[in-house]
């Protein structure tokens, strides 16, 4: 699974996926996809933009193309329901929302749980869970998959509210995230590579202070931890799938020495690289 820019693909097939997953965990990244989750059980932290929520059970979320998204389940166990499908199959090969900006990205009981979301979340929780039962089918129908991915997104459509009100800040928004787009593919091409704070500062423009926290609102973790998970997330697969020597790996990921690579693994991992092996 890759952080940052995810160019998915799909097997044969409607270019969808769906399924049941427990205790996820994924960097910050985005897509051109679109993404829902549900929440059946537990609860989980998921950051979508700016906004970072922990949902619970009976909780939803969606993400459009080019959000910026992120799941953290160290709070605790938790399963959901996540499809995820190219937008191409509701009409918007462009992307989706076409031409609006949804205020918010969730569904919870956070902000009080009013009529009409109860409502929405009334009529939603069973189209995800009707996506979940087809595609569990023998032989899923692709109309009927169609057929509810279109529903899915016209209920959002009703009952979120789009518009900020503040074209400026809207565009500045905008302009943010893509930047924070660009950033994230830096850092996954160049992660084996001295990458520090002020270098992430001055690629967003900012300074180390407000770079620090609008880094760590939008992907739920500093900017340095960030770039250890990357670099540790490529160790990983050296050490399962080679027989470089752990001295080699850690200099080829990004680590001036062994005994720093050993603690930054203990740190994100709980154990030694060795226990791999």
């Amino acid at each position: 699974m890759r952080a940052f820019h995810e160019n998915r693909t799909y097997g044969k097939g409607l270019p969808v996926q769906i399924g049941r997953i427990r205790n996820i965990s994924f960097l910050a990244h985005w897509h051109h996809d679109l993404e829902f989750m549900y929440v059946t059980e537990g609860s989980l932290q998921i950051g979508i933009n700016y906004e970072t929520r922990v949902l619970k059970a009976g909780e939803f979320a969606f993400c459009g193309s080019g959000d910026i998204h992120y799941y953290d389940s160290s709070r605790g166990e938790s399963e959901i329901i996540m499809i995820i499908f190219n937008p191409r199959l509701i009409g918007s090969p462009a992307g989706w929302p076409v031409e609006q900006d949804f205020r918010s990205h969730f569904l919870t009981s956070m902000d009080g749980m009013t009529m009409e979301r109860q409502q929405a979340l009334e009529q939603l929780a069973p189209v995800m869970q009707a996506l979940y039962v087809e595609d569990q089918q023998a032989e899923p129908s692709e109309m009927i998959i169609t057929g509810l991915l279109q529903l899915l997104c016209g209920l959002i459509e009703r009952h979120i509210p789009t518009g900020s009100g503040e074209q400026k800040r809207q565009h500045r928004s905008t302009a943010h995230l893509k930047m924070m787009q660009e950033l994230l593919d830096q850092l996954e091409q160049h992660c084996t590579q001295p990458l520090t704070l002020q270098d992430g500062a001055d690629y967003a423009r900012m300074s180390v202070f407000h770079f620090s926290r609008f880094f760590k609102n939008v992907t739920g973790m500093g900017y340095n931890t960030y770039v250890n998970e990357l670099r540790i997330r490529r160790a990983e697969q050296q050490i399962v799938h080679t027989d470089e020597r752990l001295l080699d790996i850690a200099l080829d990921c990004g680590f001036g020495n062994i005994r720093t690579f050993n603690r930054v693994f203990r740190q994100l991992r709980g154990c030694k690289p060795s226990d791999l092996r």
